[in-house]
């Protein structure tokens, strides 16, 4: 039996001009909101995460959440701002407006009652 899922977003958040900003306590504070998804949005699996100094990459579940894609990163973005803000940070706008969202079709293959 083959099984597709339709549920699967590989989502990729910028940072303001791609500038390499996501390295020791931002970085730390964007791993506290990546870590925050899933309490935040009940349902809602983090399968893979990744921050890279100018982009977060994010492969989200959204199988269990009547959520939409959008809301989801509009949260992230707006709590990383806010903990940076607090800690200092001093720019104006952190992230870039627009994201990357690929659908991503997860192929997985039970062989059950195969021979």
């Amino acid at each position: 039996m083959t099984l597709y899922s339709d549920s699967l977003h590989r989502v990729v958040v910028y940072i303001t001009e791609r500038k390499p900003l996501l390295a020791g306590e931002l970085k730390t504070l964007t791993e506290h909101g990546v870590r925050n998804l899933p309490a935040r949005f009940p349902g809602l699996k983090m399968v893979e995460s990744t921050i890279h100094p100018d982009r977060v990459e994010l492969l989200l579940d959204f199988q269990r959440i009547d959520e939409d894609v959008l809301r989801v990163i509009q949260s992230f973005k707006a709590e990383v701002k806010n903990l940076a803000k607090k800690k200092g940070f001093e720019g104006d706008t952190l992230w870039q407006w627009q994201y990357d969202d690929e659908w991503v079709s997860k192929l997985s293959t039970s062989t059950e009652g195969q021979q």
